[in-house]
């Protein structure tokens, strides 16, 4: 298989794989620019599995990102959020691929709690199926020891909302209308109906724009930032609904902080349990990009 070729028949895998391991678009485009760019170099005819290679050399970057960024965090200026992976209508039917598989933006988070090995593992098998052999040749670890990893981090995450009781599209869709809203006509008993009492919002500026240093607890609390958010954003800013990750969420365009990205994560009850705010604009430029 020409060189070429491989990139456009695997380009969407690698993405999704190194998008799901670092949670950054950015960074997963550009390991797999990379990666191709490495791969010019290899005997190309000698390579017996390109998709294997492919995979395995992607993964390896991701590994000894994943290293380096942990460090890097540490002096983060509040929370760190992961890119929002927003789908554009307008992209290229391929580039769907991507999205078909896309795990939400609250399981991403989870993810961050795992080691760089942990996360590797349970990536390759869980949303790739891949048998523990392959993985063990893309890990350098063997057989025994990368099921050994998938179980532990299995328990690790078997508190998570299992996929069956994920809501659909449009139900997200609905729910992201309702707040929109809410919020713009300052219904706030709208939006109180709307949240779990015990509510998390985690709010990510990077220290680039204005933003809560710490997570914000509690139903009350939510709504007091809001309010604030509300009356700086909306009067300056074009709302967007966008599919961020699989479900649907709002895009904030315009003002003060240029874009914003608001993704939820709903109980069982279909309310608001968690609120992600994502207004870096390191973290935005595909966002920006894609709404020119």
């Amino acid at each position: 298989m020409e060189l070429e070729q491989a990139y456009r028949d695997y380009k969407p895998l690698l993405f999704s794989i190194a998008y799901k391991m670092l949670g950054s678009v950015s960074d997963a485009e550009d390991i797999v620019q990379d990666c191709f760019v490495t791969a010019r170099q290899v005997q190309w005819d000698h390579v017996g599995n390109e998709k294997s290679y492919l995979c395995k050399t992607v993964t390896n970057r991701c590994l000894d990102h994943l290293k380096s960024a942990r460090k890097k965090r540490e002096l983060y200026i509040g929370p760190w959020l992961p890119e929002p992976l927003v789908q554009d209508a307008s992209e290229d039917p391929q580039e769907h691929l991507i999205l078909e598989d896309t795990i939400t933006y609250a399981f991403l988070i989870m993810l961050e709690t795992l080691t760089p090995l942990e996360r590797a593992v349970f990536v390759l098998r869980e949303s790739f199926g891949y048998e523990y052999e392959e993985i063990a040749g893309m890990v350098g670890r063997t057989e025994v020891a990368c099921r050994k990893i998938f179980s532990r981090v299995k328990r690790k995450v078997q508190q998570a909302e299992p996929p069956s009781s994920l809501p659909s599209l449009e139900e997200t869709e609905h729910i992201v209308k309702r707040f929109i809203h809410a919020a713009s006509t300052g219904n706030m008993e709208e939006l109180i109906a709307m949240m779990t009492e015990d509510i998390i919002l985690v709010s990510d500026g990077g220290g680039k724009v204005h933003a809560a240093v710490r997570p914000i607890v509690s139903r009350a609390h939510v709504i007091a930032f809001l309010k604030g958010v509300v009356s700086k954003l909306l009067p300056e800013s074009v709302i967007h609904t966008a599919v961020i990750n699989g479900q649907a969420g709002i895009v904030l365009s315009g003002g003060d902080y240029q874009n914003t990205v608001l993704s939820y994560e709903l109980d069982e009850s279909r309310k608001l349990k968690r609120i992600f705010v994502v207004s870096n604009p390191d973290k935005l430029k595909h966002v920006a990009q894609g709404l020119q």
